[in-house]
């Protein structure tokens, strides 16, 4: 994968390319491990915590491509009735283009027993906040100090299934 901080002029045709979501293996990890590094700076997680994932049964990590080139990723744990999204990412070159929208949407697609999806996000991440509030999540909690230097608020949303 090429720098993520490096620009391109695949964002200004990006309307027109197809994203394309599926099941991480083992050759898209070292892709996760640095976009999550970039991303999450200091709280980034291993490759081999990333590995590790893989074989959860519980565990889902999906990539989103778009023309055959990694665009970012999601992580979630299907537990009982609900779904706990752990990672999301997109690179920056494919952000604002409904990446991760897509990601969201996927995870919420396979969760065929559970009610309701959660997830904690830094009280300081605003952009994000704003992101998973327009997908329809809201806050029902608060940790303080659950991040290095940040608290964290508490957002889930219901999953209505159509029977």
């Amino acid at each position: 994968m090429k720098s993520v901080s490096q620009n391109s002029k695949i964002s200004e045709r990006m309307p027109n390319n197809k994203i394309l979501i599926r099941k991480a293996q083992y050759e898209d990890i070292e892709n996760i491990a640095e976009l999550d590094a970039y991303v999450f700076y200091e709280n980034a997680w291993s490759t081999e915590s990333f590995t590790r994932e893989l074989d959860l049964h519980f565990s889902q990590l999906f990539v989103a491509e778009i023309d055959n080139k990694f665009a970012g990723f999601v992580l979630a744990w299907f537990i009982a009735d609900e779904v706990q999204l752990l990672r999301i990412a997109v690179l920056p070159i494919f952000q604002r283009y409904k990446v991760g929208t897509l990601l969201v949407q996927h995870v919420i697609n396979h969760a065929k027993k559970q009610n309701k999806i959660e997830l904690e996000v830094a009280d300081t991440n605003t952009s994000a906040i704003k992101f998973y509030t327009s997908l329809g999540f809201y806050s029902v909690g608060f940790r303080k100090n659950y991040y290095r230097f940040d608290n964290a608020i508490l957002m889930e949303k219901i999953i209505h299934h159509e029977n």
